[in-house]
């Protein structure tokens, strides 16, 4: 019998419905399936049950922020290789500084150009082998 093959999930994480609506959009292009979180404790749950390649982390977050998801993900041996970008609306040396203390591999400003976004996003899963082109 085949053995279905799972896409590969990248994560989004946000509490502002709006900005998961238009990250999976966008995000849904590069043939990944994408999965939401509207907060930080969702987001780890999501994180560690469905185990996405890219995991898109708003740092200021209800229940836990991004960057204390982010530390957990990048201690844990079995979570570590997932790719974390973080994104927030101040973007000032100490959010980059706290995101990068964390662990993160790639930080953005709201409002996030959407091509800014989905280029990152193509880069890491060319990198990592899932897209070819």
């Amino acid at each position: 019998m085949n053995e279905v093959k799972k896409r590969p999930k990248i994560l989004i994480a946000d509490d502002i419905e709006m900005v998961l609506k238009l990250e999976e959009i966008l995000l849904k292009r590069t043939g990944c399936d994408v999965v939401k979180a509207k907060d930080g404790t969702e987001a780890l749950k999501v994180i560690q049950e469905d185990r996405p390649v890219v995991a898109v982390l708003d740092l200021i977050m209800p229940q836990m922020n991004g960057d204390v998801v982010c530390k957990f993900v990048k201690t844990n041996p079995d979570l570590k290789d997932t790719t974390i970008i973080m994104v927030t609306a101040k973007g000032g040396k100490e959010d980059r500084e706290r995101s990068m203390r964390a662990g993160c591999d790639y930080f953005l400003t709201k409002p996030i150009r959407h091509n800014q976004l989905l280029d990152l996003v193509r880069k890491v899963l060319k990198e990592k082998g899932i897209l070819r082109r």
